[in-house]
């Protein structure tokens, strides 16, 4: 039986669509660029290919914060600073705290049933806790696990070693442990590569990969209830 629920935090827990856009378009008219859906496509192309590379190791998350809008720039002609735009972003995006409507009655629920929480994000350190500060979610989670902070990201086993560590949890504990997110290259590999057990939150109905194998998929976060009992 599952006691520890080890969320991913964007696209799981927060709606980092929302998040990202609201931060994109401020961040355009500030630096005298049209914030037009065509440019929100290309930020986010950009975006996620260098989220990709950082998951495999090939950059890191410093060079990321300016490699994505270099690449942004390029795509669309733009000039303009990419390392002073990357962290105007960042600074916007951290006050960014958007939830999914179901999040809090979700986590709240969970945490009456006995169940502890702990967030696992590959975030940057002051983005992600600027966003549970305006959220107000802190509360909810006994351990909260930044990659920035402990050194090391999803997908890879030493995440999930560091985050063992910090949690106070043994070898032994990993049957007890769920990782739930939408990630099936971060949080589902990530959790395949340590060993425990996955819940893959795929709202959108995105295709499968037959070489990253989640234990449960879910397209409601409200499922997870039927999944996770109360504790006696």
């Amino acid at each position: 039986m599952y006691r520890y629920l080890l969320f991913d935090a964007d696209g799981t827990l927060f709606d980092f669509d929302s998040a990202e856009t609201w931060a994109f378009d401020t961040t355009c008219r500030e630096i005298g660029v049209e914030p037009t859906l065509d440019r929100l496509q290309d930020y986010k192309e950009a975006n996620r290919q260098v989220w990709k590379e950082f998951e495999q190791n090939a950059i890191d998350l410093d060079s990321l914060q300016t490699e994505r809008f270099a690449r942004f720039f390029l795509a669309q002609g733009i000039v303009a600073d990419p390392f002073k735009t990357g962290r105007r972003f960042a600074d916007h995006l951290s006050h960014a705290g958007q939830l999914y409507p179901e999040t809090i009655p979700l986590l709240e629920e969970l945490r009456d049933r006995g169940y502890r929480l702990s967030l696992i994000t590959n975030g940057i350190s002051n983005v992600q806790h600027g966003r549970l500060d305006s959220s107000k979610t802190k509360q909810y989670f006994d351990v909260i696990c930044i990659s920035e902070e402990i050194g090391v990201q999803k997908p890879r086993k030493e995440f999930f070693d560091r985050f063992f560590n910090l949690a106070n949890l043994g070898q032994s504990d990993k049957q007890r442990c769920l990782v739930i997110g939408d990630s099936l290259s971060s949080d589902i590999l990530g959790g395949n590569n340590a060993g425990i057990d996955t819940c893959w939150y795929n709202p959108s109905g995105k295709p499968k990969d037959p070489d990253i194998r989640p234990t449960y998929e879910i397209e409601l976060l409200q499922e997870l209830l039927a999944l996770l009992p109360p504790l006696e």
